[in-house]
């Protein structure tokens, strides 16, 4: 008996390794799992951050709007394009770059997925070769949609339009929509801006 007790049995010494054995399993699968779930969080952080600076970039440049009106056609109307999948309107330059003139901008989606937004000076020295500044404001966008709200020709009522071009005046509110392939995890909320030059009368120039 004094021998028994002195010792480890072979089987006893295997059910300690084995249950030593999973332990360590569970600790190492708990371990990763565990960085598994920081690296979604961290992704998904990410992916917000990314989603609201586009949001503010976007934001600021079609807040502040200016609603030049143009005499190119037998009826003024406001420098302002908006189509489903495209907008192009006049505003100042960023903080950083001002004093300088109005820049055009347009915002589109080019067929690699990348959101674009162009921007050229106004008074370009020449207007058929501007200097285009391309920045992108997101990647991996599968489509764009942009609504327009406001009063216009012909129907003269307040509602959403898929449209805004020729135009006394800027849409009292733009949308802007989009969506990610299926399985990307990004949300974007609807966007919804209320440019600051409702009244064309903001800015008058005879452009040619």
């Amino acid at each position: 008996m004094a021998e028994r007790d002195a010792g480890f049995s072979i089987v006893e010494l295997l059910v300690s390794l084995l249950i030593l054995g999973m332990l360590i399993l569970m600790i190492l699968t708990g371990l990763g799992t565990g960085r598994r779930v920081w690296e979604r969080m961290d992704q998904s952080a990410l992916s917000i951050e990314t989603i609201e600076g586009a949001q503010t970039l976007l934001r600021d440049r079609i807040e502040r709007t200016y609603g030049a009106t143009r005499f190119d056609s037998a009826a003024p109307y406001a420098d302002f394009r908006g189509l489903a999948n495209r907008i192009n309107f006049l505003a100042p330059p960023p903080e950083v770059s001002r004093p300088q003139a109005l820049r055009r901008y347009d915002l589109s989606l080019d067929g690699n997925g990348n959101l674009l937004l162009s921007s050229w000076s106004d008074v370009a020295a020449d207007p058929d070769r501007p200097a285009i500044t391309s920045v992108v404001v997101l990647r991996g966008v599968q489509a764009m949609d942009i609504a327009y709200f406001g009063v216009a020709a012909p129907d003269l009522t307040p509602r959403w339009r898929p449209t805004w071009d020729h135009q006394p005046a800027p849409p009292r509110l733009v949308r802007v929509r989009l969506a990610f392939a299926p399985g990307d995890r990004r949300e974007w909320p609807d966007m919804i801006v209320k440019p600051a030059a409702e009244d064309a009368s903001l800015g008058v120039e005879q452009r040619s």
